[in-house]
């Protein structure tokens, strides 16, 4: 499988003329049809994949995220609310939601409609599966584009760790300005290799010019000009209500710190994580850190208006994840439920862990009619993490 994918990227790179910009190699390694990373019929999530996410934690997560939802749609005057999870990986996070949902607003659940966003035939079979016992209406789209074509839904959508699988441009600064990165293939060392393009893709310096971004010679970073478009496709579907987007990254001010003067691309194979995303593609996770400002001003340029960015620390707390936490007399940490559960939540709320490290971004379109939005307190408190 490697071995083919590597073949038919090397056609690419000759076909360009000797180096083909990294944001193709990138969407090549990870959603070629058939070779892709995330195409492949493999676990990509757990302890048997390759990393580890919030919602393979413990369905505590699912649960908080689901309260936040219903106090979302609470009060709503729609008819038919429609709940959408862009990129939903194995289901499981929206079975979970949908579970709590049920337990805790049955009404709300009655009358909700699913649609999913998945490019993955393997993880779409895996979503059937998970969301088998949702007797509601439930549709799925290959692309946020395509659903925005084929509805207008008033609801709330959601993404967990989504955004940060979308291909990048890798840039560098030189002496003489921004270069951009290439990939190239070495018949004598038989590996692929960095090249520099010998000019900026047209969509990287349009990025550049937009956001005047000035960092010292030697320093990295990624541009994801097509999280543009993403935005208005979610304005289009989106006739009135709130978006959620859960991932790791950062405001301009964090992304470009001194701090990341080599970038944000990582890669993970069995819970390994390296920087170099050249290695057997098709077999590895690619990833880079969401920029948040560019969603924010993005999604106000499409209509979108910015209700909270937080951590996901203050998230959770906010929506009520303390209130979770389980009295017990249990001693056996390997057996009992409610530890694991205890320990799960202290985990996912961790400042130096997964609560610093994600970060939560709400924003709404039109006047959803929602009651009260509880992590609305949590995200007026001061955080140096955000």
């Amino acid at each position: 499988m490697g071995r083919e994918l590597e073949q038919i990227i090397q056609r690419e790179i000759a076909a360009a003329g000797g180096v083909l910009p990294f944001v193709r190699f990138m969407e090549l390694a990870l959603y070629h049809p058939r070779h892709g990373y995330y195409m492949t019929d493999r676990p990509k999530v757990g302890k048997e994949g390759d990393f580890y996410t919030s919602p393979t934690v413990h369905p505590v997560f699912a649960e908080t995220v689901a309260d936040a939802i219903i106090a979302m749609l609470a009060g709503s005057r729609w008819e038919r609310p429609a709940l959408v999870e862009a990129g939903a990986g194995t289901g499981s996070l929206l079975a979970s939601v949908l579970e709590q949902i049920k337990r805790a607003a049955p009404t709300l659940y009655t009358a909700l409609q699913v649609i999913v966003i998945e490019t993955s035939p393997y993880h779409r079979s895996l979503q059937q599966q998970a969301l088998a016992s949702f007797s509601g209406e439930k549709r799925w789209y290959a692309s946020i584009e395509e659903a925005a074509e084929h509805e207008r839904v008033d609801g709330v959508l959601l993404s967990n760790e989504w955004f940060d699988a979308f291909p990048v441009h890798l840039l560098e600064k030189s002496g003489n300005g921004w270069q951009e990165v290439g990939v190239a293939w070495d018949a004598q060392a038989a590996c692929f290799v960095k090249r520099y393009l010998p000019q900026l893709t047209p969509a990287a310096a349009a990025y550049l010019r937009e956001k005047e971004i000035d960092l010292a010679a030697g320093a990295r970073m990624e541009a994801n000009p097509a999280v543009r478009q993403v935005m208005l496709a979610i304005a289009r579907l989106l006739r009135e209500g709130y978006v959620i987007t859960i991932d790791y990254g950062d405001t301009d001010e964090g992304m470009y710190h001194p701090s990341r003067h080599n970038g944000t691309l990582l890669c993970y194979r069995r819970h390994q994580v390296h920087d170099n995303p050249l290695l057997d593609p098709g077999e590895q996770d690619i990833t880079a850190h969401v920029n948040y400002s560019d969603l924010m001003r993005w999604g106000e340029q499409a209509g979108m208006e910015t209700v909270a960015f937080m951590s996901q620390e203050r998230f959770l707390l906010g929506s009520g994840i303390l209130a979770k936490l389980v009295e017990h007399t249990d001693r056996d940490p390997f057996t009992s439920d409610a530890m694991r559960r205890n320990r799960a939540i202290l985990q996912l709320i961790d400042p130096g862990g997964m609560g610093g490290i994600f970060r939560v971004l709400i924003q709404r379109k039109g006047n959803p009619a929602a009651q009260s939005l509880p992590f609305l307190k949590e995200s007026q408190k001061k955080d140096a993490r955000v």
